[in-house]
This record gives structure tokens, sequence and C-alpha cells, in this order.
């Protein structure tokens, strides 16, 4: 087996998944490190004479702390979105490692002013409610609002330091929610964590990572989105009509106030990340720092005067 970025920490993990994959067993094998994921280990891996896989080795400690869902339910995600044709295939799964292999995707991972391009808002849309559609259902149910309970559990009991003035918005957050539940729609299998990073372009919009998958309300995913592209209104509503094919008032003001949602939650993620994993799966990447910029935009949003209008708007009965 060679490799070209080989690490202490990974090299045994390797020889595992090379002994036990039945697409790399016995082969010649050269392996690449891909740079841009957050929270796992990520690899491109050829196999002679040519045949390309990816290997993503999965961070054990981010489901002990409860910081994404638990790695079998990432895994059967994976799988479910694999067959939607918006994910990547996997071709099998090695949980006691714990890793996948994937196909390989053979496109452009986009880059965050991709995502706010006019010609890519459509057509994300568009595969977020190709996912929705045409996933199988997932196990797991992914609430936003259990994720802001497990991280509010966790900065209380590891005493974590958070970003000044966010825990002082929750009582604006509790109304968020409760004006979310007005006109909830019928939960759909949902990757929830829609940045830059987890889409790629190959002819066709494709959805990777699914950390925090699971059935959830369709406007989450183009809330985040939204959020992840720092859409003004007129291009969150220009998502919206791509998914419904047509404009709906409520369902675009509650997908704004989604965005706000998950931008909150996942500013306190980068909070539990950056105090309890190991070390950043990205040389240089801070997450103190991701946290920090996560809630400046968050409290931007929820200093906005125009948020009480959003709020009704998305509550209207």
């Amino acid at each position: 087996m060679t490799s070209d970025i080989v690490t202490g920490r990974f090299a045994g993990r390797m020889d595992q998944v090379a002994a036990a994959a039945d697409v790399l067993r016995g082969r010649q094998l050269e392996w690449r490190q891909l740079h841009g994921g957050l929270a796992h280990v990520t690899y491109a891996v050829t196999a002679e004479p040519g045949d390309r896989y990816v290997v993503k080795f999965l961070t054990q400690e981010m489901d002990d702390f409860g910081l994404m869902i638990p790695i079998e339910m990432l895994i059967s995600n994976t799988a479910a979105a694999g067959e939607s044709g918006v994910g990547a295939r996997v071709i099998q799964a090695l949980p006691e490692i714990p890793s996948v292999v994937l196909e390989y995707i053979d496109g452009r991972t986009l880059d965050t002013p991709d995502l706010a391009q006019p010609g890519y808002i459509p057509r994300i849309g568009r595969a977020i409610a190709g996912l929705h559609r045409d996933a199988p259902p997932m196990r797991n149910t992914m609430v936003i609002w259990k994720f802001l309970a497990d991280y509010l559990g966790l900065v209380r009991q590891h005493s974590l330091t958070c970003p000044d003035g966010i825990l002082d918005q929750l009582p604006v957050m509790r109304r968020i929610q409760a004006a979310l539940e007005v006109n909830a729609l019928g939960m759909v299998p949902s990757n929830n964590d829609l940045l830059a990073k987890n889409i790629m372009d190959d002819g066709r919009i494709r959805i990777i990572d699914y950390d925090f998958s699971g059935m959830n309300d369709p406007m989450f995913d183009v809330g985040d989105l939204a959020m992840e592209g720092d859409y003004d209104p007129d291009q969150v509503a220009a998502a919206c009509e791509a998914y419904f094919g047509a404009h709906d008032p409520v369902q675009f003001a509650r997908a704004r106030l989604f965005g706000i949602a998950a931008q909150y939650t996942w500013s306190l993620l980068f909070v539990g990340m950056g105090a309890l994993l190991p070390e950043a799966p990205a040389e240089g990447f801070d997450y103190w720092q991701e946290a920090l910029s996560r809630w400046d935009w968050t409290r931007a949003k929820l200093e906005d005067p125009a948020l009480g209008s959003v709020i009704a708007a998305a509550g209207s009965a």
C-alpha cells in the first residue's frame, strides 16, 4: 500500500480498511487526503489499475459527545441518500473501524461564494427537493431544537466558554421555535448541513456528508442553505421557488427562520467541537473562531428590526 499522506494517526486504520473493503483488498492503493471536512478525515483512494473511491474515517468522539447523529445512523442515512442519486453511493460500510467506502464523485466541490450565484441557487434548490423526494425514509429524526438542547447541556456539563451574549438570546430563539411549529410540513429525508463543502457539481448537484441527517421539516434544508450562502430575502425566495415550483410566503418565512435556528445552534456546536475533540481534521482550522463568526451572523439577524414580521409571517394561521 502506498500513500502520499500517511500520518501515524491513520496509517493503521488505512491498513484496516484496505484489508476489510472488498473493492480494495489485495490491490495496490494510493491515498490522497481530501481537505475541507470539519469533523471527519476523508481520503480519495486509487486502486490499481485506476478505480477511484472515497474513504471517510469517522470521528468517534463526535458520536461519543452527541455532537452529531450516532455513527450507525450516519452510515445508514448516507446509504439512503446514495439511493436517491443525490448523495454518493455507499460501496461498503465498515462500522467497526469506523469508516465508510463511497463512490468517487468526479466533480467540483463548491466554495461559499458559489452558493449565492444565480445559476446555482435554483439548481441546489431542485437537488434538495430530489433528495427529499427520492431518498428512502431515514431511520432517525433530526430536530434542530434537540441538538440545541444537547449542546446547551454540554456547555453546562463541561463549563464551556461561549461567545458573548449568545445565551442571552435564548428567549428569542424560543419565539422562533414556536412560530416554526405552526405551519410545519411533513418530515422528509434531509441532509441538514448544507455548507458549500457538502455540495458538489459533476454536471448535476450532489449533496454529500450526512453527519446531521435524518427525517426533518423540508424547510430546514432550504433555510440552512440560505444561511450558509448568506442569502438576502430575494435569494431565499429563489431557493424556495426552485424547491416548490412556486412562491409560498409562509414557507419562505419559515426557511428564513430555520436559517437563524441552524446558525445559532451550529455556533454552539463549534464551541463544543473546539473544547471536546482531540484535534481538528483540517490543519489550522479554528473551531472557536468558527463559533464566533457564526454567532456574529446570527446576532445581526436577531437584532434586525424586520425579524418580528418574519416571525409573524411564519406563524400566521
